[in-house]
C-alpha cells in the first residue's frame, strides 16, 4: 500500500515537471522571437543615425566658422576702438589737463590722475607701435605739462600747510617727552596739515613716485627750511628766557633803568662810589703798613658776582642745548611721520638726511659752543664747568628716540656731535685740573676758605650727578684705565673712575693751597691751610663724595686729619717767638741784681710789644669753622698761659722796678680774654 502511493506521487511530479518544460520551451522561443525583432529594429535605427549624422557634421563645421569670423570681428572692432581713443586722447583731456589740477577734492584730483594715466598709456602704444606719429608728440606735450602742472600743485599744497613750529609748541612736545601717551599728543599738537590736504598730497606724491619722479626736491626745499628755522627760532626763544633769568642781566636791567629818579641820583651814586673805593684802598694800604702783610690784587665784589653770574650763564646755555637737542628730535620724529607717504620707503633715508642737515648743523655748531664755555670755564676753575657733562647726559638720553625719529636714516650725525661733546668734556677734566695749578688768584687777607677750594668742591660734587656717563668716558682713557686695573674688588667701575679723577684734582688743590699759603706769615699760613684743609673734609663728608674718594685712596680721611692736626701744631708754633719772651735763660736769685731787673723789663716789653702786635693782626684771622675756632683758641691759652702765669707771679712776688705798672700791663686773665676775642672779627 506504501509502495503504491509512493509510485503515484513519483508520477505527479513527473507529469508537473514535464508541463514546466513545455512552458519553458514556448517561452524561450516567444524570448528568441522579441530579440530578433530588437535586433532588427536597432540595426534601423543605426543605419538612420548614420545618415543623420553624414547630413548634419559639415553644418556644424561651417557654425564653428562663423562664430571664429564673428568672435574676430568683435576682436577688431574692440582693438579700433581702443586705437581710436589713443588717437582721441589728447583732443578729450586737454582741456582737464590746461586745467590743472584740483587738489581741493579728492574726485577732482583722482579725474586728473586718471587723465594722466590714459597720456601715459598712449605714449607706451604711440612708442612701441608708431614712434613716427604726430600724435605722439602731442601726447608727449600735454603729457609733460600735466606732470609739470601736479608737480607745481603739489609744492604749492605743501608750501601752503607748512608753517615753522612756534618754540612754545615745541617746548610742550618737549615737555611730555617722558609721557607715554607723547606721539599722540606731538602728532595732534604739531601736525599743520588737516586730513583732506594730506590724502591729496599723498595722492600725487605717490602717482609722481609711480612716475619715477618722486617729489623729493621739493620736500627738501620746503620742509627743510622750515625745520630750520623752528630750530632757530626755538634755540633764540632759550636764550632769551636764559638772558632774562641770568642774574647779571637782572643787575643790568636795574642798572640800565631809565626812570627820573635813577637819573636824579646817577651823579651822586658816582661820587660816593669813587669816596668808598677811596676808602678801601686807604683801609688796605693801612692793613698792609700794621700788618707787613702783602694784601696783593683781590677780586672785587663785581668780579666775584660776575663770575659766578657767567657759571650760572653756562649752566642755562648748557640746559638751553640740551632742550634744542630734544627738539631737535621731536622735529625730525615730525619730518618722518610727515614724509610716510610722500616718497618711496628706499629713499626715505636720504630724504631725511637732507631734510634735517642743516638742522643737524645747527645743533653741531651749538653744541661745539657751549663745549667751548665749558671748556673756558674749566680753564679758569668755574663751577659751569660740570655743564658739559649735563649736556652730554642729556644728549645720551635722547640717542634712543632721535634713532626711532630718524629711522630707517642713519643718526651718523647725531652720533658724532655726541661723541664730540663727550671728547670735549674729557678734555675739559684735564683743563680743570690744569687751571686749578695755574690759578694765580691770591687768598683772602684773613685766611678764610679760598673761592678754588670751594669751586673744587662744588665742581666734583656736580661730576658726581653725572657718574653713569663720566665713568664709561674715562674707561676710554688709557691712563684711568691703566689705574683702575690696578685696583681690585671694587664692584663699581663707574665710581672707581671718577674716584681716580677726584684724587688727581684734590691732590693738585692740596698743592696749590700750599703753594698760594706762601704769602702769609707763619701763623696766618697755618689759619689758611687749617681751614681749606677742614672745609674740604667736612665738605666731601657732607656730599657723600669721601665714600667715592676711598675707593681710590682708602686712606684719604685719615690723611686730611692728619694734615689738619699738622697745620694745628704749625700754628702752636707760631707762638714760639713770643714765648721766647716769657722763658729765663737763668733761675733769678732771691735778690734781684742791676741786670735781672733790667732782663725783666726787658723780657716784659718785648712781650708786650710783640703781644699787641700778635692780637692786632689775629683778632682779624678767620676761621669759619665754631668747633675749629673754640679748639684753636684752648690751644693758644694752654701754650700762653701757663708761662705766662709763672712770669707774671714771679714779677709781682719780687719788685723789679719802681713802676711795675709800665712792664707788666696784662694779667693771665687779662690775656685769656684777648685770647677768647681771636677770630671773633672776622667770623
Amino acid at each position: 500500500m506504501y509502495a503504491v502511493e509512493k509510485k503515484f506521487e513519483i508520477e505527479m511530479k513527473l507529469k508537473r515537471e514535464m508541463t514546466n518544460m513545455q512552458e519553458l520551451k514556448a517561452s524561450a522561443k516567444r524570448s528568441s522571437a522579441l530579440a530578433s525583432d530588437v535586433c532588427n529594429v536597432l540595426g534601423a535605427c543605426e543605419q538612420r543615425l548614420q545618415q543623420l549624422e553624414t547630413a548634419v557634421l559639415p553644418l556644424y563645421g561651417d557654425t564653428a566658422r562663423l562664430q571664429q569670423i564673428h568672435h574676430n570681428m568683435e576682436r577688431t572692432v574692440t582693438a579700433l576702438d581702443h586705437v581710436i581713443n589713443y588717437y582721441m586722447v589728447s583732443r578729450e583731456l586737454s582741456d582737464l589737463i590746461q586745467a590743472g589740477p584740483h587738489t581741493g577734492s579728492s574726485e577732482s584730483l583722482n579725474m586728473y590722475l586718471e587723465a594722466l594715466d590714459k597720456l601715459a598709456e598712449a605714449q607706451n602704444y604711440f612708442n612701441k607701435n608708431n614712434p613716427q606719429s604726430v600724435e605722439l608728440e602731442n601726447i608727449n606735450q600735454l603729457y609733460n605739462a600735466g606732470v609739470l602742472k601736479l608737480e607745481s600743485a603739489f609744492e604749492d599744497l605743501l608750501s601752503r600747510h607748512t608753517r615753522p613750529l612756534s618754540p612754545t609748541a615745541l617746548m610742550d612736545m618737549i615737555a611730555l617727552e617722558e609721557d607715554s601717551s607723547v606721539d599722540s599728543v606731538s602728532v595732534s599738537g604739531s601736525n599743520s596739515t588737516c586730513n583732506s590736504s594730506l590724502e591729496a598730497m599723498r595722492a600725487a606724491a605717490a602717482w609722481l613716485s609711480a612716475a619715477g619722479r618722486a617729489p623729493a626736491t621739493p620736500l627738501v626745499a620746503i620742509r627743510g627750511p622750515a625745520a630750520l628755522s623752528s630750530l632757530t627760532a626755538f634755540k633764540d626763544y632759550l636764550r632769551s628766557r636764559s638772558m632774562a633769568a641770568s642774574p647779571l642781566m637782572r643787575t643790568k636791567n636795574m642798572l640800565h633803568r631809565t626812570d627820573s629818579t635813577q637819573r636824579r641820583t646817577s651823579k651822586i651814586q658816582k661820587v660816593f662810589e669813587k669816596r668808598a673805593i677811596n676808602i678801601m684802598m686807604k683801609a688796605s694800604h693801612t692793613l698792609e703798613q700794621s700788618t707787613g702783610l702783602a694784601i696783593g690784587p683781590r677780586r672785587s665784589i663785581n668780579d666775584s658776582y660776575s663770575e659766578e653770574c657767567t657759571d650760572a650763564v653756562d649752566e642755562r646755555e648748557a640746559e638751553a642745548c640740551g632742550s634744542l637737542a630734544a627738539a631737535l628730535c621731536r622735529l625730525a620724529r615730525r619730518e618722518q611721520r610727515h614724509a610716510l607717504g610722500l616718497v618711496p620707503l628706499p629713499r626715505l633715508p636720504a630724504l631725511l638726511a637732507a631734510i634735517l642737515k642743516d638742522c643737524f648743523a645747527l645743533l653741531a655748531a651749538e653744541v661745539e659752543r657751549v663745549c667751548a664755555q665749558v671748556r673756558r670755564a674749566a680753564a679758569r676753575g668755574g663751577a659751569g664747568a660740570a655743564a658739559g657733562w649735563a649736556l652730554a647726559a642729556r644728549l645720551l638720553r635722547l640717542q634712543p628716540d632721535v634713532q626711532r625719529a630718524l629711522q630707517p636714516a642713519s643718526p651718523a650725525p647725531y652720533a658724532a656731535l655726541r661723541a664730540a661733546c663727550q671728547h670735549h668734556c674729557v678734555r675739559s677734566l684735564e683743563e680743570w685740573v690744569e687751571g686749578v695749578r695755574s690759578d694765580t688768584a691770591a687768598g683772602a687777607v684773613d685766611g678764610t676758605v679760598h673761592q678754588l677750594a670751594a669751586a673744587t668742591l662744588a665742581y666734583c660734587h656736580a661730576l658726581a650727578a653725572h657718574i653713569q656717563i663720566i665713568g664709561p668716558a674715562l674707561a676710554n682713557e688709557a691712563s684711568y684705565a691703566r689705574a683702575a686695573s690696578q685696583i681690585t674688588g671694587v664692584q663699581d667701575r663707574n665710581a672707581l673712575l671718577l674716584s681716580l679723577y677726584m684724587r688727581k684734582v684734590l691732590a693738585q688743590l692740596n698743592l696749590s693751597l700750599r703753594n698760594k699759603s706762601e704769602q702769609y706769615p707763619d701763623a696766618l699760613k697755618a689759619i689758611f691751610l687749617l681751614n681749606n684743609t677742614l672745609y674740604l673734609l667736612q665738605g666731601l663728608q657732607r656730599s657723600g663724595l669721601l665714600d667715592v674718594l676711598m675707593l681710590a685712596e682708602p686712606e684719604c680721611e685719615a690723611s686730611y686729619r692728619d694734615m689738619i692736626q699738622d697745620y694745628k701744631n704749625a700754628y702752636v708754633q707760631s707762638w714760639n717767638k713770643l714765648l721766647s719772651h716769657l722763658s729765663l735763660d737763668e733761675p733769678l736769685p732771691s735778690k734781684l741784681r742791676d741786670k735781672d731787673r733790667q732782663m725783666l723789663k726787658d723780657k716784659f716789653s718785648s712781650f708786650n710789644r710783640e703781644w699787641e702786635e700778635t692780637t692786632r693782626a689775629q683778632r682779624g684771622y678767620s676761621v669759619p669753622d665754631a668747633e675749629l675756632r673754640e679748639a684753636l683758641k684752648r690751644d693758644n691759652k694752654q701754650a700762653l698761659l701757663p708761662p705766662y702765669s709763672a712770669l707774671h707771679e714771679r714779677a709781682l712776688a719780687t719788685p723789679f722796678a719802681k713802676h711795675p705798672d709800665k712792664y707788666v700791663k696784662y694779667t693771665p686773665l687779662q690775656i685769656a680774654a684777648q685770647l677768647d676775642g681771636y677770630f671773633d672779627e672776622a667770623a
